[in-house]
């Protein structure tokens, strides 16, 4: 018997899409792009993909637990569903509430200002560097003639349609083997659109480009390789491949140069991959004698401590509380999210990013927000908050309340437009920092050196360019040091790229840098659970 194919209508998009019978919305969706958001993957734990179908009993299945427990009475009786939870049995119109908010995204396109000094002197044309995040992608042009980089293009990763992290990307295309080619070809459209702008941009073609060069976390080089992460998701988390030959542009999907071909740059392990190798390289940390220790807290966090003479590294899984996945009103960081939060004068100021209203807080904001409670006490030690009636300052107290579930909560913009941070956020806080810590300790433990014997900390990638150093140290996220031995790297990954596509020499040295890198897993450790319990402490 054939199984029921449907029809359903995506709005405000007026997006047409099939299903078939018993289909999650959420896959739909992501099937036929119309961007939903997948925060939390699609597993029915954060709620933030709520849609809107108000005669939703004749052609989805009915709420679930889930549902009742994530969303309000009064939304569930309005007809707002979870897309991850309702399923389709039947034609119908469905409107997007959450949608993936694209608009003001911070990414990082600059490089530390550090130059690209080393270039083929027989190279021509022009070349592709890329830096495949998860959640952003950045591309550069490079004109190989005239050894300089000409230009950036930079885009949201169009893989977040099906989910925000590489967990869930992993789960989705191992459950779904069809979304993997799905995702490839996401990944590959976006790219090839960004091509074309930077081309444009000099009025040349895109047939003028003969090399690109990818360097991504390892998931994410996988996926745009069409080689699926399964083996990643899994212990003892190991990817199919480390290193990869060079392939032809257009086995990939890419239309440059007929001859044209794709290096990408190694990996480390399942969660430290190419993206850490170039930053790493780039800045020479194989190559001087600095201990330096090298932090890329993004959706996923990466750890690497050492110098020439050697370096560790790990990964901890830090990202899902600063990309917003678990937090209350955690968002990704673009238009409307709050981003900087302090107290001046017993007031509580805050800033959003795009000076839009405010609609929730990011990564940066989380982190500024926790440590401005640690600092006025009304977070202790062990990361509980304060209740309203226990607090002795009036200011701060009336921001204090309880929300519809009798949580604990504390206001952080004004009830018009009200941005809470709730004693559950605080908890994913600490384990989120609790991991950083853990992974910290347990490199320099393994390079034995203490914190004081650190020359300088590295800080790559967006979400780390953006925090404030103090806050940062307040809750735990850095090192105790001095602040100027803090520096702040930007886009290392796409630095890296864009050296190794301007010299073959710097090309074959990120292999040996990989070689030298010994990676540790952290679950692995007979005494992690008890250092992880510590370390979630805020002293």
């Amino acid at each position: 018997m054939d199984i029921p194919v449907y029809r359903i209508l995506f709005k405000p998009g007026n997006i047409e899409a099939e299903s078939k019978d018993g289909e999650l919305v959420i896959n739909v969706s992501a099937a036929a792009e119309a961007g939903i958001s997948r925060h939390c993957g699609g597993t029915g734990k954060c709620g933030k993909c709520r849609i809107l179908a108000a005669d939703w009993r004749q052609f989805l299945s009915p709420v679930t637990l889930a549902e009742k427990k994530l969303l309000k009475k009064e939304e569930i009786d309005a007809g707002i569903r979870l897309a991850c939870c309702a399923a389709v049995k039947g034609n119908g119109i469905i409107t997007v509430i959450d949608s993936i908010n694209d608009s003001g995204n911070l990414i990082l396109e600059n490089t530390s200002g550090k130059k690209v000094t080393d270039w083929n002197p027989d190279r021509n044309g022009l070349g592709i560097a890329a830096d495949i995040g998860t959640t952003t992608v950045v591309c550069y042009l490079l004109d190989l003639d005239k050894h300089k980089i000409i230009g950036a293009n930079s885009f949201l990763n169009p893989q977040v349609s099906f989910g925000d992290d590489v967990i869930s990307r992993i789960a989705v295309s191992s459950s779904q083997p069809e979304t993997l080619k799905k995702m490839q070809n996401a990944i590959v459209r976006g790219m090839s659109l960004s091509f074309s702008i930077l081309t444009d941009s000099i009025g040349a073609a895109t047939s003028s480009i003969s090399e690109i060069v990818v360097a991504g976390n390892t998931v994410m080089e996988h996926i745009f390789l069409g080689v699926s992460p399964e083996s990643i998701g899994r212990s003892p988390y190991s990817p199919k491949f480390l290193t990869s030959p060079p392939v032809s542009a257009a086995d990939l999907g890419f239309c440059i140069a007929d001859d044209g071909v794709v290096k990408i740059l190694p990996n480390i392990a399942g969660y430290v991959g190419a993206d850490i190798v170039a930053g790493v390289t780039a800045h020479s940390m194989d190559k001087e004698r600095q201990i330096r220790l090298f932090v890329d807290i993004g959706t996923n966090n990466e750890l690497v401590i050492g110098n020439s003479d050697r370096m560790f590294c790990c990964a901890t899984a830090a990202g899902p509380a600063f990309e917003g996945a678990r937090i209350s009103q955690g968002m990704r960081a673009c238009n409307g999210a709050v981003n900087k939060v302090e107290i001046k004068d017993g007031n509580v100021h805050y800033c959003t990013i795009g000076s839009c209203t405010p609609l929730g807080l990011c990564g940066s904001g989380l982190i500024d927000a926790v440590a401005m409670l640690i600092n006025k006490r009304i977070i202790d030690g062990s990361g509980r908050m304060l209740k309203h009636d226990e607090c002795p300052d009036e200011r701060i107290k009336s921001r204090l309340s309880f929300d519809e579930r009798k949580m604990n909560r504390f206001l952080i913009t004004d009830k018009k437009h009200p941005v809470y941070i709730t004693q559950k956020d605080i908890r994913e806080v600490q384990l989120a920092v609790g991991a950083v810590k853990v992974g910290i300790e347990t490199i320099m433990d393994s390079l034995d050196k203490s914190i004081f014997e650190i020359d300088e900390i590295l800080l790559a990638g967006a979400f780390g360019n953006n925090i404030n150093i103090e806050s940062a140290m307040t809750v735990g996220l850095l090192p105790k040091i001095k602040t100027d031995k803090v520096r702040f790297i930007f886009n290392a990954s796409g630095l890296g790229a864009c050296m190794a596509l301007a010299s073959d020499a710097f090309y074959r040295r990120t292999e040996m840098t990989m070689r030298k890198m010994k990676y540790i897993e952290l679950s692995s450790l007979p005494d992690f659970q008890k250092k992880f319990v510590k370390s979630m402490l805020f002293n």
